[in-house]
């Protein structure tokens, strides 16, 4: 019985043993009924034990909470080849990047307590694999696709492909050349020289993908899900396209509980969305941490978009619109509280199980995308959405919308403070200084932002 296994949101559906099927990247049922199914790592009903490794090496420190950990074990290569494979690809990486995969810091940040009123910490994943945190998504399946080539399930080195406008291209172009697998990137047509630059030195093929006038939806994504079909391996970050990329992304939120434990309970957790895969993650941790025992409660998840494209936002509304409350207090912690306690609890979920068995229902493209200072947050669809609704309001938290001003603001006071972070990867911060501003200084909360993109 795995302890980590890969589990639907929308059905139940479990992977099968992955010696009948190696490549459990979806579910089953998915684009056949129109629910969101999404084949994500869970915990079993046996608990593993909250690990205490202090190794520098994510993916070897947090091993026995991942499914990578279990799918080695499963498949006969014991703790000795988890071990092997994770160090050769970490080795070939920092060959390629100059850098491998390590636990990054946090650290408090006396300066930006003057523009949130809380005792802010910053989770800095700027000089990461890369320059963010895509690299755990990557590393991931980089690694799963190592482990079956090495039981002997995948014989060829399979392309490779991706969807994306900058950081998550760049991580999977390098991990891809650490494992010699070859990679197609569809990027759109605005996508910045440099990483285009980059990506062509680490061997990607580059797919400029225009959007024709009045066109739903992100063409780079519909390009690479037609590469998908025609038979490359999904080595994005959207949950959907393959739920290993969840995994790795859970390494991220192990850490923050491991602050969380040196620390004190953080009140509230601002994360950036764009196809929020790194959101889902971090709630998946977290809730996994919680049912371990490692940690009493959840931090409120505040999910933080630019104003210019906010489809998780409009999703939310809906949810409230659902309910047909007209009583509700007006947004802040008093109704995020309302929302999380009987009965409207109960009719919270159910519109999100509506969701789930129709996405279109809740979860639509943004229909009129617009350029922001926070390119690499403009996804049309946030792809993990509905995992991000059902772990804001769980938790009492609430999306945040952004202006153009407070993210550069935002990108200036993290700089400011030693953290090269750009726009992207200061959107939390700035999801926390709009929230601090629409609902009072947040006095004697502990609330943290995570910085996940390197000024380039």
């Amino acid at each position: 019985m795995r302890s980590v296994t890969l589990r639907c949101d929308a059905c139940g559906f479990e992977a099968a043993p992955l010696a009948e099927e190696p490549r459990p990247f979806t579910c089953s049922r998915a684009a056949k009924d129109g629910a969101d199914h999404v084949l994500a790592p869970a915990l079993g009903s046996a608990l593993p034990t909250w690990p205490s490794s202090a190794d520098s090496q994510p993916f070897l420190r947090f091993a026995p909470l991942l499914f990578v950990h279990q799918a080695a074990l499963e498949l006969g290569l014991g703790e000795d080849g988890y071990r092997e494979a994770v160090l050769t690809l970490d080795a070939a990486i920092e060959r390629v990047d100059g850098r491998g995969l390590r636990v990054t810091p946090a650290s408090i940040a006396p300066s930006l307590e003057a523009l949130t009123g809380a005792e802010t910490w910053v989770k800095d994943e700027t000089n990461n694999v890369s320059g963010s945190h895509k690299a755990r998504h990557l590393f991931g399946v980089g690694l799963y696709l190592a482990l079956v080539r090495a039981a002997g399930l995948e014989a060829q080195r399979p392309r490779l492909a991706i969807a994306s406008c900058g950081n998550a291209a760049l991580a999977a172009a390098v991990v891809a050349r650490a494992g010699e697998l070859p990679l197609d990137t569809f990027v759109p047509p605005d996508a910045a020289p440099a990483v285009v630059s980059r990506l062509r030195d680490l061997g990607a093929l580059v797919h400029t993908c225009e959007r024709a006038a009045g066109e739903l939806g992100d063409p780079c994504v519909r390009a690479f899900r037609d590469a998908v079909a025609a038979g490359a391996i999904p080595f994005g970050c959207q949950g959907p396209d393959n739920g290993i990329t969840l995994d790795g992304g859970r390494t991220l939120a192990f850490e923050v509980v491991e602050l969380a434990r040196q620390a004190g309970q953080l009140e509230r957790v601002f994360v950036q969305v764009g196809g929020g895969a790194l959101a889902s993650s971090l709630a998946r941790g977290l809730e996994d941490a919680r049912r371990i025992g490692v940690i009493d409660r959840l931090p409120r998840l505040h999910p933080v978009q630019t104003e210019r494209v906010a489809p998780l936002l409009a999703a939310y509304e809906k949810v409230l619109a659902g309910l047909g409350e007209a009583a509700l207090p007006p947004p802040g912690d008093e109704r995020s509280d309302l929302l999380r306690a009987r009965p409207l609890r109960e009719r919270v979920e159910a519109q999100l199980a509506l969701g789930a068995g129709r996405r279109a229902h809740l979860l639509e493209p943004w229909p009129r995308p617009q350029p922001s200072v926070a390119h690499g947050i403009l996804d049309d669809d946030t792809y993990d959405g509905l995992a991000i609704l059902r772990a804001a309001f769980a938790s009492g938290g609430a999306p945040v919308a952004v202006a153009e001003p407070t993210l550069a603001l935002a990108a200036a006071a993290l700089n400011d403070a030693g953290i090269a972070a750009d726009e992207t990867g200061a959107a939390g911060l700035a999801g926390l200084v709009t929230w601090a501003r629409e609902h009072g200084p947040l006095t004697n909360q502990r609330a943290l932002v995570l910085a996940t993109g390197h000024r380039r």
